[in-house]
């Protein structure tokens, strides 16, 4: 219905145009009829904008709202997909893969599909580290970040994503994610070579007696005691 509202405004709207300027040329004095179809202009304009508003909207917030959704694509509008996500919440994993295989073949450039094929592909199958590949090309960071470890468990270590928020989110995993130190065994230290004689004596008992005792804490003055009353 909005995209027969959006045909029949939009022409409304040209064809408004062209006769205002076409009153606009005769110059008549006191012809109010380009006011006229200027005023009827700015009734379709608003128009216009009421029945554009949903897709403009849509095509602005696109690249931000599906960067952080977990779905990354809308809903699916075609009847393999829909048949690939009802044999998904089924159970039935191997025809929802096969399914979303068919589907990715069709349509490429869309993601919804190879999605559905990662979620039930087999753990460590061919078709896992497939789809991994497709997915990892769109800008979703929940399904990015998915198909980045897959691919690692895999072997393959996925070059940096054209994406800058994604990027910064795999950067920040990665670094998350290094092993710890090994801790480094210290090894004894050797014997020195020379060995202490002990007929050597750095200190005799007379000396340790020689030695000046540390002085006494002065005696504290005995407290007066108050004088008594005669």
């Amino acid at each position: 219905m909005l995209v027969l509202l959006r045909i029949i405004f939009g022409g409304a709207l040209a064809a408004a145009f062209a006769l205002a300027i076409q009153a606009s040329d005769r110059n008549v004095a006191g012809d109010v009829t380009p006011g006229f179809y200027l005023s009827v202009c700015l009734i379709l304009g608003l128009a216009n904008a009421i029945v554009w508003a949903p897709w403009v909207g849509e095509k602005l917030a696109a690249p931000l709202d599906t960067m952080y959704t977990g779905a990354g694509s809308p809903m699916p509008t075609n009847t393999w997909l829909r048949f690939a996500h009802w044999c998904a919440a089924k159970g039935h994993r191997r025809l929802a893969v096969l399914l979303a295989f068919a589907e990715g073949v069709r349509h490429p450039d869309l993601p919804g599909a190879f999605i559905v094929g990662l979620h039930n592909a087999k753990p460590g199958s061919w078709l896992e580290k497939i789809f991994a590949r497709e997915v990892y090309r769109f800008h979703n960071v929940q399904n990015a970040v998915h198909a980045w470890e897959v691919l690692r468990r895999h072997g393959i270590e996925p070059p940096p994503h054209p994406n800058k928020e994604v990027n910064a989110t795999l950067l920040s995993l990665m670094h998350r994610h290094q092993p710890e130190s090994r801790v480094l065994p210290v090894p004894e230290a050797p014997e020195p070579p020379l060995k202490r004689n002990p007929r050597i004596q750095l200190f005799t008992d007379a000396a340790k007696d020689a030695a000046p005792e540390p002085p006494a804490a002065p005696a504290e003055p005995p407290e007066k005691s108050p004088p008594s009353a005669s």
